[in-house]
């Protein structure tokens, strides 16, 4: 993953946390794939197209194992997979951009008072 300070972090999560993290992350990547689907075309278009749908495979199905309490991937290998998976796609910085995005929304802040849960 490259930031050590955003693993570190995302690791410290707990199982809810990184749900409501990971379903941040997917959603901004939402907005690359509109701009992708109205700003590039022919051979572009369809690989970022392609890698995002991957991301957000990988993503949504990772949400779904935490949310039923099923073997997931280590965390670290998950994260791995994701840059990689990115990466493959020329996709790292907009994934990257989107981690950050996520880890800088206000709502982190909230999920740390008293009895709620992160």
């Amino acid at each position: 993953m490259g930031n050590d300070d955003l693993r570190s972090w995302y690791l410290a999560l707990t199982n809810s946390g990184k749900q409501i993290f990971l379903a941040c992350v997917s959603h901004d990547l939402t907005l690359h794939g509109r701009s992708a689907g109205l700003y590039l075309s022919g051979e572009k278009q369809a690989r970022t197209v392609l890698g995002l749908n991957d991301l957000q495979h990988q993503i949504s199905g990772h949400i779904r194992n935490l949310g039923l309490g099923c073997d997931t991937k280590p965390d670290d290998t998950f994260l791995d997979l994701l840059i990689d998976e990115a990466g493959r796609f020329g996709l790292t910085a907009r994934l990257r951009q989107s981690l950050e995005f996520a880890r800088s929304r206000d709502l982190w802040q909230a999920l740390k008072k008293p009895g709620v849960e992160n």
